[in-house]
């Protein structure tokens, strides 16, 4: 009958305007280019009171892979967190949207590691290149907003467009 067709037509319509179709790859681009654009990060581990515990943070720029290493105090509070539960996000944002890394953190005592991924504007804040400690997020997953591309939450229950690795 009429009233089935007008219903399957409205239900078409409502779903191809709310679906989110992003290619992975499309996903991926907007999210290094955000990445790039961001000076800094924020780095958000549990503390050892089971609480979140966030701080700014100097990334280096991950590849296509998304691996960021970043550098701190090997006596910092976030060293002795990170002992004890590996799980991460980092934040970086831009004016027209954000990228959220969920990962697991890893310190990566291995000079040689350090001397790859080490930043010159690191240097200034360690007198003593031995004594600062290489942490390394390996991404599980990867949300991307990012207005310019259209690329937007779920108008409904504003779920991200994720990436899963």
């Amino acid at each position: 009958d009429m009233k089935s067709v007008y219903f399957l037509f409205f239900f078409y319509y409502l779903q191809s305007s709310f679906a989110q179709n992003y290619s992975e790859s499309s996903l991926r681009s907007a999210a290094l280019e955000i990445i790039n654009n961001s000076k800094l990060c924020v780095l958000s581990t549990i503390s050892i009171n089971g609480k979140i515990s966030s701080r700014l943070m100097d990334p280096h720029i991950p590849g296509s892979d998304f691996v960021v290493y970043l550098v701190t105090n090997p006596i910092s509070r976030k060293v002795s967190e990170i002992s004890k539960n590996r799980n991460a996000t980092l934040l970086f944002q831009n004016q027209n949207g954000y990228v959220s890394i969920e990962g697991e953190i890893s310190l990566v005592p291995e000079p040689n590691i350090k001397d790859d991924y080490w930043k010159k504007e690191w240097t200034p804040f360690y007198n003593d290149r031995n004594k600062a400690l290489i942490l390394k997020v390996n991404p599980i997953t990867i949300e991307v907003i990012d207005l310019d591309k259209n690329i937007e939450g779920n108008p409904t229950n504003w779920s991200t467009p994720k990436i899963k690795f």
